[in-house]
């Protein structure tokens, strides 16, 4: 029987090296696997919200064509005050209160929520501010007064009675734009939310009150009172 001798090369055998390229094909698996992770991720922290697809003025009824559905990174502020893609069908067919552009994110006060005129009334709009239009704090539906100052600070300055009573249609206020990013477009979307001072604001009036209204609002400044609403 022959006897076997041990040396240090046979008693300590070199370890096993690494294939490389399955290494390689490892790093590459958790790449991926990580980039699912944050793309879910991403996704989702998005709502789905109405954007505007082109630009529109105001007044304007807004069609299926006007609307698409994007996913957006919004925070609940924002997202309150935003028409949800659901509400796609209840929007289309109304008339908007303030214009939009392209790429804006519509807000539910910029929608009119008005009952239809009356087909011997006008709506009327002329430019406002907080301090000719009790403060800011009219409200669609109040009675109001309106009235006309000619030559301001000077001394034939006079005002005069324009409009005895008028129905408040609707207000507007100035927006403030806010970004923010839409998942898969490079483009930024703007969000109005419309917090801003008081800005204008729209009457039911007759054909007569348009024309003298019309004619007021170019021959000086207009300011507008608040009546009660029993016109005592």
């Amino acid at each position: 029987m022959a006897a076997t001798t041990l040396t240090p090369t046979r008693a300590l055998r070199q370890p096993r090296r690494l294939d490389a390229r399955a290494l390689f094909g490892i790093f590459l698996m958790l790449v991926a696997v990580s980039g699912s992770i944050a793309f879910w991720s991403a996704s989702s922290d998005t709502r789905a919200v109405l954007v505007a697809t082109r630009d529109l003025p105001a007044g304007a009824s807004l069609g299926a064509g006007d609307l698409a559905v994007a996913r957006v990174r919004l925070d609940d502020s924002l997202y309150q005050v935003a028409l949800p893609a659901e509400s796609l069908a209840d929007v289309v067919g109304k008339q908007l209160a303030e214009p939009v552009h392209a790429q804006q994110i519509p807000v539910r006060a910029q929608v009119s929520t008005r009952p239809p005129l009356a087909p011997d009334q006008l709506a009327l709009t002329i430019a406002i501010s907080p301090e000719s239009a009790v403060g800011g704090k009219v409200r669609p539906g109040n009675a109001v007064q309106v009235l006309l100052t000619t030559n301001k600070g000077k001394p034939e300055a006079r005002t005069i009675i324009v409009l005895p009573r008028a129905t408040v249609y609707d207000l507007g206020h100035e927006g403030r734009l806010a970004v923010v990013n839409s998942e898969g477009s490079a483009n930024a979307v703007a969000a109005t939310t419309p917090q801003g001072p008081v800005k204008w604001l729209t009457l039911v009036v007759t054909q007569e009150q348009a024309l003298l209204l019309a004619q007021a609002k170019w021959s000086g400044e207009l300011d507008v009172a608040l009546l009660p609403t029993d016109g005592s």
